[in-house]
């Protein structure tokens, strides 16, 4: 959870990352990202899940009450060249097992930002801003509704925090943070 005094109006109300982005799972998520390696996709859900099954975070949280599953989304333009998103294929699996309702379409990506890899944390957040929209067409009412949203990876949080910030202004009651690693 967010400690009281650093929390934010239209901030994240907590994130929880399960493992260290670092060796291993570094290597794994880098290969799903840039090799194109989607088949890793199930081996890291597997793994991800033995880590944190409905009874060690999501079943507390989702005791109370309806909870969205929403992955990052990425720019058409990105998608198209790698072929799929990785929140969306890690998430749809993850949501899909654990029983959660899954959104993948709720966010859109509006702007096509340079890739945050091989930038600093302001620059991160200057890059990203402004980039996430919700979708127009979808007739969701998200006034009291709750979100996990889930990536990858967490570097500086610039990319969370802004799609956090689009459904916190539009009334969202709780949006918490998800990452495989950080």
């Amino acid at each position: 959870m967010t400690h009281p005094g650093c929390s934010r109006p239209w901030g994240l109300d907590g994130l929880t990352s399960i493992f260290t982005y670092q060796g291993l799972m570094e290597k794994a998520i880098k290969k799903l990202k840039y090799n194109f390696i989607s088949d890793l996709a199930e081996d890291l859900v597997e793994l991800f899940l033995s880590f944190c099954g409905e009874d060690k975070f999501f079943g507390h949280f989702c005791q109370r009450g309806e909870v969205y599953f929403l992955p990052v989304p990425l720019h058409p333009r990105r998608k198209r060249w790698r072929g799929f998103n990785q929140a969306e294929l890690l998430g749809e699996m993850i949501a899909s097992n654990l029983g959660l309702t899954y959104s993948p379409d709720l966010l859109i990506r509006t702007k096509n930002t340079k890739p945050q890899t091989k930038l600093d944390e302001e620059e991160r957040r200057k890059n990203i801003r402004g980039a996430f929209s919700l979708d127009k067409n979808s007739k969701f009412d998200i006034r009291n509704s709750k979100f996990i949203l889930f990536d990858d990876v967490w570097t500086t949080g610039s990319t969370l925090r802004e799609c956090g910030q689009v459904l916190k202004r539009a009334g969202a009651k709780e949006v918490w943070g998800l990452t495989l690693a950080r």
